[in-house]
């Protein structure tokens, strides 16, 4: 009897040490959206937050050229691709069908759902802004600045204000 009962704890003992020496496995990246801070080994589930910008878009907006002055722009494409070259959370964004078409603008996702456009010049133009995405839905906020010579050979500063609001083709 005694025999038996010492099995029968040396039993659960050996079982309470191997499920509690299990490691928790889940996604160890803490740029992933499924990041799990109790996991201990990875499990290769993890969704780069990146990924959720990444897509084929199709727009409307609102350019303001003067203050207070809307002018409606449709049919505006957007293109979002990862790129890790801009780091862990490297995008980046090509517009198209806008009044000069804009191939390689690079952004860094800042949060769970929003990106920021580095201030970056791209020829005659500088440009630079911020977005979020709720589900398939987008909204970015552009400016572009351009230095323009006037015929007096005096510089003054162009400036557009971009607002796009875009849905995400679905996959």
């Amino acid at each position: 009897m005694r025999k038996n009962l010492f099995i029968l704890v040396f039993a659960i003992s050996a079982s309470i040490v191997v499920i509690g020496c299990q490691e928790k496995r889940g996604c160890t990246d803490s740029y992933s959206d499924n990041y799990d801070p109790e996991a201990t080994q990875d499990d290769d589930t993890c969704v780069p937050t990146r990924d959720k910008f990444v897509g084929e878009y199709y727009a409307n907006g609102t350019i303001e050229d003067d203050p207070g002055i809307l002018i409606a722009y449709e049919q505006i494409g957007v293109n979002i691709v990862d790129s890790t070259a801009v780091g862990q959370d490297g995008l980046i964004i090509g517009i198209s069908n806008f009044d000069v078409p804009v191939n390689a603008l690079s952004a860094v996702v800042s949060g769970t759902y929003n990106f920021n456009v580095i201030r970056q010049s791209l020829g005659v133009y500088t440009y630079w802004g911020s977005g979020n995405i709720n589900g398939r839905v987008m909204e970015m906020n552009m400016t572009r600045t351009e230095e323009i010579t006037l015929p007096d050979l005096t510089t003054t500063l162009d400036t557009i204000y971009l607002n796009l609001y875009a849905i995400k083709e679905p996959e």
